[in-house]
């Protein structure tokens, strides 16, 4: 198994079917692609087509041979391939991978940035890097550094989770409603020794 189709399988256990809840700032979903910030997918057009059926979730069901593929195409163009998966520690590439789908490859890249420049020892692994949110020689540099030493690695990918985590809290704090999206949390992981 490539390392992308590790993060895939990994990702997708947490993305559910068809859904179109009003307070998901991405409208409807499948298989957590928002209809709203990617109306030209590929899938649109065979899910518009069977919908309105009485079998719709039926036809949704059958369809998997049909739109796997183009989930699987889709998470890879615009999450796997900006976040450099194949250029990273497995746990972290799974892990920025993860976070880029459910928050934005922006908020994804600045976490990673924010967990490098917390981790360097005031600078004596590595420089810090700019928290802009674009995947830069730096921060790969910088991962590269980390990735000398698995205890560091460990530490890289339990800051991430807990950066993940601060963002699910100010989201349901800013906005009560987010509260019915709890299940959130399970996406958080940490490794122990």
């Amino acid at each position: 198994m490539t390392p992308f189709e590790e993060a895939y399988k990994r990702l997708i256990k947490y993305e559910g079917g068809y859904v179109n809840d009003p307070d998901d700032k991405g409208g409807e979903t499948y298989k957590g692609i928002a209809r709203h910030f990617y109306p030209n997918w590929e899938g649109w057009r065979y899910i518009d087509s069977v919908k309105g059926e009485p079998d719709f979730e039926k036809l949704i069901e059958k369809a998997s041979m049909v739109l796997e593929p183009l989930v699987e195409d889709f998470y890879r163009k615009n999450y796997w391939e900006k976040v450099q998966g194949d250029k990273l520690p497995p746990i972290i590439a799974q892990e920025l991978f993860e976070q880029a789908v459910n928050m934005g490859v922006h908020t994804a890249v600045s976490h990673l940035q924010q967990a490098l420049n917390l981790i360097n020892r005031n600078q004596k692994l590595y420089p810090d890097v700019a928290v802009d949110g674009t995947f830069g020689k730096k921060t790969l540099s910088a991962v590269d550094a980390v990735s000398k030493d698995y205890g560091n690695v460990k530490l890289l990918f339990n800051v991430l989770n807990f950066l993940q985590a601060k963002r699910y809290i100010e989201l349901m704090q800013k906005y009560p409603k987010y509260e019915k999206f709890i299940g959130w949390f399970a996406r958080i992981e940490i490794i122990k020794n």
